[in-house]
């Protein structure tokens, strides 16, 4: 067990219903190791979404508040200690998602 993980479990799981308003991958708390991956669905179509570590984050509206792009089926791993430090949102529709792993 290393900081209250037990070995051989790990968590996941898929955040929908993103929009354009910043939401948490997860609101539950979840600690992680080494960090989260985020993955753009396959089936966001042309929509991008944008990674932050809070609900400030904004998508390619300005330059000091904008998250790391995600193209669909894009991914990028997140060095934080718990799933909800990582907040996305997209730059069109509400039915975007992401799938996340705890790593």
């Amino acid at each position: 067990m290393a900081g209250g993980i037990a070995y051989g479990t790990f968590a996941h799981g898929r955040k929908s219903s993103i929009g354009t308003t910043a939401v948490q991958i997860t609101t539950t708390d979840t600690a992680v190791r080494r960090g989260v991956l985020v993955k753009s669905s396959n089936e966001n179509g042309t929509n991008k979404l944008y990674v932050g570590n809070s609900s400030a984050v904004t998508a390619d509206s300005a330059d000091g508040t904008d998250g790391y792009e995600l193209g669909t089926g894009e991914a990028v791993v997140i060095e934080v200690d718990n799933a909800t430090k990582v907040w996305v949102i997209a730059d069109a529709g509400a039915a975007n998602k992401v799938f996340w792993l705890g790593l």
